[in-house]
């Protein structure tokens, strides 16, 4: 029995025990949105929309998965989700060099690097984190949009450098240069799935973990050593450190009294395992930790994926596998880790087997309790599709899409528009993202972000006709009212109008907006606070075409949607 047909058995046995009848199953334009979004975050396109749309090949949605799984756009999304993970979404000092981190993890999504090795490489990184300078020529140098403010021109910059001289994953053991302790339960929690940080400062009476279990396993992150390559003030530039295997508590670190506990303990794995190598101890801590053999490991990272794809993990959330945080379906999860493990911790199989489930098919509407079927409100079994806000990323790569206007402003001659990326990723995530300490990158929408997408700059000037922009291509092509307005449905929402959908906006659009009494103009400022590059492309012309002014309020409302800014 395949890996989805297992999965399926168990749901649906799941299902009768709990007298749940599942949702319908989504449809074509659901599916293939939902799998954007989820694989390689962002929206289809409109002319894959429609090719998809109009296929009558049984197999397009496992092959649309595959298609995905080899797209460049699936290592920059999976880069930024564990970079996200990993490092937060500030920058760590002078010692960590982003750029470079985010270098390494893209690779090894592009070389689809097996999750032991990625973990295994990580946590025992040693080498140099950078190659110095400005954190801009660096990002030059590898052609990638970073949430750092640095500029993205092409890779053939003359002021290249070369990257692959370096260790970009020593910089996540950098970012807790001064705070090992904090290592420890970074890794634990993420790559465990265990919350062995809770005991950092005493026991506690229901849980499994004790002070000395914390210091025994932090112990054994103490054994690296930082040396800085770079003397004095570098003026804001990132400074090159070493980073190398220590047999012991590194002095810098030693007269820390809050260090010298865990410096004096054994270092010891979760399970009792002895980790103490001297210099290896390290490479010990990350060959345990990612060991088949691991109980933890595997279940870990199929619990996040899950998670991430379907809503809710086995565990709720993800990385937290207490046995006081009851799961659901332990069972299931145990043969998916171990399948998992048996396929060499394969994450594109991992995907692959997960969108091929009955339970990812399924519709966002949940069936109503009929007869003998009960509800499952909180979805704990997944029987339809969980609704989840659109990730920061994810949201403004939708919005680029769906605008078109990078196009626009390159057509306008604005040559920062990487900056201006940068700066609004960091503006959605401030928005709309949870507590960083908080390890799965996802949110929950409230006032103050709906009203950031209402008033802000993108959605203003993104819905508006400006040469180069999707709506003005739209408009400029021939054809009918229902025929324009299907095409923006497509853009925006991955399917043509419904026929109540086109019957109101054609009757807005060929009245100007001003006989359509049930709709109400919006209110809309596309230049707006933190406008910066976008402010270029000029302000909304007083006197305009009222025609096109309705068609702009119709993209402008569609983008503030619910569906829009949902996956589901």
């Amino acid at each position: 029995m395949s890996g989805e047909a297992a999965i399926d058995a168990a749901l649906q046995d799941a299902w009768k025990r709990a007298g749940i009848t599942p949702a319908a199953r989504a449809d074509d334009a659901t599916f293939l949105r939902r799998a954007y979004v989820d694989i390689v975050g962002s929206i289809p396109p409109p002319d894959v929309t429609t090719a998809f749309l109009a296929s009558d090949d049984s197999a397009k949605r496992r092959k649309l998965v595959e298609t995905l799984l080899a797209s460049p756009a699936y290592a920059e999304h999976w880069m930024n989700y564990w970079d996200d993970v990993l490092m937060g979404r500030e920058s760590r000092g002078q010692n960590v060099d982003r750029v470079a981190f985010r270098y390494w993890l893209r690779a090894r999504f592009e070389a689809n690097s097996p999750w032991d090795r990625i973990v295994r490489d990580l946590v025992s990184a040693t080498g140099q984190n950078s190659t110095g300078g400005q954190r801009v020529r660096l990002a030059k140098a590898i052609g990638m949009q970073v949430p750092l403010g640095s500029a993205v021109p092409a890779k053939d910059d003359p002021d290249a450098v070369d990257l692959d001289a370096i260790n970009g994953a020593v910089n996540w053991t950098l970012r807790f240069d001064q705070s090992p302790q904090d290592l420890a339960g970074n890794a634990s929690r993420i790559f465990l799935g265990v919350q062995i940080q809770c005991a950092q400062c005493h026991d506690h009476k229901t849980e499994k973990w004790t002070q000395n279990d914390f210091r025994r396993f932090s112990s054994a992150f103490l054994h690296a050593r930082s040396t800085p390559l770079d003397k004095g003030n570098t003026m804001g530039n990132v400074k090159r450190v070493k980073l190398d295997d220590f047999p012991k508590l590194p002095p810098r670190l030693a007269k820390n009294p809050e260090l010298t506990p865990i410096a004096t303990a054994h270092p010891t794995a979760l399970d009792g395992t002895d980790l103490e190598k001297g210099p290896g101890t390290r490479k010990a801590l990350a060959d345990w930790m990612t060991s088949p053999k691991n109980p933890w490991f595997a279940k870990a990272i199929v619990n996040r994926v899950w998670g991430h794809m379907l809503g809710r993990g086995f565990y709720d959330p993800v990385d937290d596998m207490r046995a006081s945080n009851e799961p659901v379906l332990v069972d299931l999860l145990d043969r998916m880790a171990a399948d998992f493990v048996a396929h060499d911790f394969d994450l594109k199989y991992l995907i692959r087997t997960i969108a091929g489930t009955e339970a990812y098919q399924l519709s966002a509407k949940a069936p109503a309790a009929t007869g003998d079927a009960k509800p499952d409100p909180e979805n704990k079994l997944w029987s339809h599709f969980h609704l989840a806000p659109l990730g920061p990323e994810e949201l403004l790569n939708a919005l680029l899409r769906a605008t078109n206007l990078e196009a626009a402003a390159d057509k306008a001659g604005i040559k920062d528009m990487d900056q201006l990326r940068a700066q609004l990723v960091r503006q959605y995530a401030f928005l709309f993202d949870v507590d960083e300490t908080d390890d799965t990158p996802d949110f929950s929408g409230t006032v103050t972000q709906t009203l950031s997408l209402l008033n802000g700059a993108l959605v203003g000037q993104g819905s508006r006709a400006i040469p180069g922009s999707a709506l003005s291509d739209v408009l400029a092509k021939p054809g009918t009212d229902e025929e324009k307005i299907d095409e923006l449905a497509l853009r925006v929402f991955g399917r043509k109008a419904t026929t109540e959908e086109r019957a109101k906006w054609v009757m807005y659009v060929q009245t100007s907006g001003r006989a359509a009494a049930t709709i109400p103009k919006p209110k809309r400022t596309p230049g707006g606070k933190g406008a910066g590059a976008l402010g270029r492309l000029g302000s909304k012309a007083k006197g305009g075409d009222p025609r096109r002014e309705a068609y702009e309020d119709l993209f402008w409302a569609w983008l503030n949607s619910s569906e829009f800014v949902f996956n589901h």
